[in-house]
């Protein structure tokens, strides 16, 4: 749940505030309810649920300053009195959806019967499924109801502009996912005959749980790691311009096999076939997977590395003899550019956090994965446009609690299920427990879940192994009859829309040779590495140059919007003008901000006055002041390392 960040003494005036107007909306509907107009009475439960999602954001502050527990005390009586009669009110019993959509006076009942008590309508969703609720969803709209999804057929949808129609699941899942970064709380699906247990009102529930989880977890993923791609990415500059990146190799490899080696538990299994493979197809490895390969003796010809935490405890001496190539995220430990491989080649896996990275340099190389190492190698592959792309070890489950390979570096790591239903990992290697003692976000417990099986049946999974088995099944779906994809795992999970075979069967079909290090080289020979290093300076001094006139921008901005007086106000807009195109361009300024955007668009999107809008601009700049200096100083100690 986001907060606004205000004083103590400010919180509680605002609570006081919330809880005297949600004991008011609550006489109002006792008093209306009393006499039956059914109208007042929705109009204070609309008011009612409006004022709890308002105190939902504005808790009382826990420590107690500024607090005068007996002046609140009949303010919170009263708020509790008003919810409990605004629940009672829900309880009534009213006629069937399909009646009520026939009158005007039941449209405004379904509307207040369809939300929840506690709603905020500038940011949760409906989605309402299939024609009928028409007229329901335009009084939502008048009543500021700001997300309306309506899945149903276009060619025939009569849903009111404000409303998003979607097609199918797919276009649902899209929509949400652009929620972003003021992502919905609550959600409501209801069509208008049926219940939630209906097979296509769950479905669609299912598709915006997913997208919606797909959201937190780039959220989180941008929270926690943002500061060390900006660091990592900065200081890996001058590894960017000496590499090429995977978009010098072309289509040199269009055509050719290439084999993905996760690490998961079933690569025992079947890992000792690819020796004989070596020269017949792209081998790609992972730097969790290259220890189990060696050990097997199978030599990679690529090893992808995209984590930014120091993984260097996955390389053991003598690992990267005879690999053609480490491919690395641009945005990985810097030591990674350092380690023995005979050459290395970069990319881009973070969107906008490390896309940047190559404005510099020019040959740029976006390989969106999906968040995962083995995500990111399937897009690489199909980058290349290689065919047939195998998979093997990609269990994505964690049978009788394994969670790797034994040869792995982290062999012994295994899953502990709780009794809350969520799964811990134990038995982590001293290298990774070095690794997570020098700083990166701690290790997730994620809820279980079940994955359909490889040989049927279902496997035990997490709910982080769903959503990258999820992409896999999406990515298969949307390729489908370009490249073959083959999940010869043997093991694990069922990936939709990949051929399930022995690797024997797919190994036995290839013959002709494949030149990794040649095609390598050609990509190698193709940059002019000088031209690219002294481009790379060139861009560094611009933008730290460009940043730190945005930097002045923003502390103006957020001076002229805290004064509030009218000449600082007028001026504001230039100002923000102005921002916004030194902006232009510099994406990572926002990602790194996006908490702090998130936040105050949030509020001004929700308080429509003007003093509202004047705090969340003041926030916005602020977080542009603090974040252009961050970049500045990352981008400035790249050179005075130089």
């Amino acid at each position: 749940m986001t907060t606004t960040a205000v004083p103590a003494d400010d919180q509680v005036a605002i609570c006081a505030s919330l809880l005297a107007e949600l004991g008011h909306a609550g006489a109002a509907l006792a008093a209306a309810a009393a006499c039956d107009d059914v109208i007042a009475a929705i109009a204070a439960s609309f008011e009612s649920r409006r004022l709890r999602a308002a105190l939902a954001r504005h808790p009382l502050p826990t420590d107690g300053a500024g607090i005068d527990v007996v002046a609140l005390e009949q303010l919170v009586a009263g708020g509790k009195w008003a919810a409990a009669l605004a629940d009672q009110w829900r309880t009534r019993v009213l006629p069937a959806a399909s009646v009520l959509v026939g009158s005007a006076y039941g449209v405004a009942c379904m509307a207040d019967e369809l939300l929840p008590s506690t709603w905020d309508v500038s940011r949760d969703l409906v989605v309402v499924v299939g024609p009928g609720l028409e007229a329901v969803a335009a009084m939502l709209a008048d009543l500021g109801q700001a997300r309306v999804l309506a899945v149903v057929d276009p060619s025939a949808s009569s849903y009111p502009p404000s409303a998003t129609v979607c097609a199918d699941l797919d276009e649902v899942g899209h929509a949400v996912r652009l929620m972003f970064p003021c992502a919905p709380e609550r959600v409501v699906v209801r069509a208008l005959d049926g219940t939630a247990a209906d097979p296509q009102q769950r479905a669609i529930a299912d598709a915006v749980h997913t997208a919606l989880c797909d959201l937190r977890v780039h959220h989180n993923t941008i929270a926690a790691f943002s500061e060390t791609w900006l660091a990592q990415g900065a200081a890996n500059l001058d590894a960017i311009a000496r590499c090429p990146s995977v978009e010098a190799v072309g289509d040199r490899f269009a055509g050719k096999p290439m084999i993905i080696c996760a690490p998961g538990p079933s690569l025992a299994h079947n890992v000792g076939q690819l020796r004989a493979m070596q020269g017949k197809a792209i081998i790609v490895g992972f730097s969790h997977s290259l220890r189990p390969l060696r050990a097997a003796g199978v030599v990679p010809d690529l090893v992808v590395t995209v984590d930014p935490q120091d993984v260097r405890y996955h390389f053991a001496p003598g690992d990267l003899d005879g690999v053609a190539a480490m491919v690395n995220g641009v945005t990985v430990h810097p030591s990674l550019f350092q380690l023995g491989a005979a050459r290395h080649l970069s990319l881009a896996s973070n969107g906008a956090l490390d896309r940047w990275l190559y404005q510099g340099v020019g040959g740029g190389a976006e390989v969106p994965g999906g968040g995962s190492v083995a995500t990111t190698a399937l897009a690489l592959g199909l980058r290349w446009k290689c065919d047939p792309i195998v998979m093997v070890g990609l269990d994505l489950s964690f049978p009788g609690g394994k969670y790797y390979v034994d040869t792995s570096c982290d062999g012994g790591a295994h899953a502990v299920v709780g009794d809350d239903g969520k799964v811990a990992v134990a038995g982590w290697s001293e290298g990774f427990r070095a690794m997570k003692a020098s700083g990166g976000p701690g290790t997730p417990r994620d809820r279980v879940v079940e994955l359909p099986g490889w040989h049927g049946g279902m496997v035990p999974s997490s709910f982080m192994f769903a959503m990258f088995h999820r992409w896999f099944v999406e990515t298969a779906k949307r390729v489908a009859g370009t490249v073959r994809l083959y999940d010869c795992t043997e093991g694990g999970s069922y990936k939709e829309g990949m051929m399930h075979v022995p690797l024997a069967e797919v190994l036995a079909r290839l013959e002709a040779p494949v030149e990794v290090a040649r095609v390598l080289d050609e990509a190698m020979a193709s940059i002019d590495v000088e031209a690219r290093r002294a481009a790379a300076a060139r861009w560094r001094r611009s933008t730290v140059s460009v940043l730190r006139r945005a930097g002045r921008l923003a502390q103006l901005g957020a001076t002229l919007a805290t004064r509030r007086d009218p000449a600082s106000t007028r001026r504001l807009p230039r100002v923000e003008r102005a921002l916004s195109a030194a902006l232009a361009g510099h994406d990572l300024v926002a990602m790194l901000a996006q908490r702090e955007i998130a936040n105050a668009l949030d509020a001004a999107g929700r308080e429509g006055d003007e003093a509202s809008y004047l705090a969340a601009s003041a926030r916005l700049l602020s977080a542009a002041a603090r974040t252009t200096a961050r970049v500045c100083d990352a981008l400035t100690e790249v050179d005075r390392v130089g």
